[in-house]
């Protein structure tokens, strides 16, 4: 029985000379976009709702046109949302005109081109510029090299948060918990948010101001794509 105790008692103190510190660590890495993904609408109202659909296939077909013509190929075209229906008067029961929605999902790839393609698809017929999305293809580069980042963030306060207490890391961490996430620059999504021709949105896509990726001469800030890391970590020390 004495034995058990003695070793039991052992155990207690190990545990209590075992110390461990349990730190955090973020790292942010700025992408420039290589990808830009709009969506555009197309709506036209009519007396009948044959000729409001035909309208609108028509302007559709002027828009895939117009922005072939700059270099975006027929498999970064593709018809997102179709919706028919008719607006009645104030009592409810006269129809006042049918309407027919469509909307048009274009990814481009020449970033400095988008400014162009905006102004060549609204010119053929869009009515709605409901979202423009910058992107990154290389995300998971840009994640692994800031999840690294955040690791060495990490390791580095351990030691000196050790220090600061008279106190010493010992071998590698203990334990690792990592979470990250990118940002994408985007305004506008759905039908009633975009802005009809002559009254456009206009949207100011810079994230990082001043840094933008050089390309192109036009109005809107090409910004930065902010890819975030944060690891948890936990070490022993003495």
């Amino acid at each position: 029985m004495k034995t058990i105790l003695t070793l039991l008692a052992a155990a207690v103190l190990a545990n209590a000379e075992q110390q461990t510190i349990n730190v955090s660590g973020d790292a942010e890495i700025r992408a420039v976009p290589d990808q830009v993904v709009m969506t555009l609408g197309v709506e036209v109202h009519k007396k009948t709702l044959n000729d409001s659909r035909r309208e609108n296939d028509s302007r559709v077909r002027a828009v895939r046109a117009a922005v072939t013509k700059l270099g975006i190929q027929e498999g970064d075209i593709q018809t997102d949302f179709i919706q028919l229906g008719m607006q009645y008067e104030n009592d409810g029961v006269t129809p006042s005109y049918y309407y027919t929605r469509k909307s048009i999902v274009l990814t481009l790839h020449d970033v400095a081109r988008m400014e162009d393609v905006l102004s060549a698809a609204v010119d053929a017929g869009a009515t709605h510029i409901h979202g423009v999305e910058f992107e990154t293809t290389k995300i998971r580069e840009h994640r692994d090299k800031a999840r690294a980042l955040a690791i060495k963030a990490a390791t580095e306060k351990a030691h000196d948060m050790a220090a600061a207490a008279g106190l010493k890391v010992v071998g590698g961490p203990i334990g690792i918990h990592s979470s990250n996430y990118n940002t994408r620059s985007w305004y506008g999504s759905g039908w009633g948010y975009g802005g009809r021709a002559g009254g456009m949105m206009t949207q100011n896509v810079s994230i990082d101001a001043g840094s933008g990726s050089g390309t192109g001469q036009g109005s809107v800030a090409l910004g930065r794509i902010s890819v975030t890391a944060n690891v948890s970590m936990s070490f022993r020390t003495e």
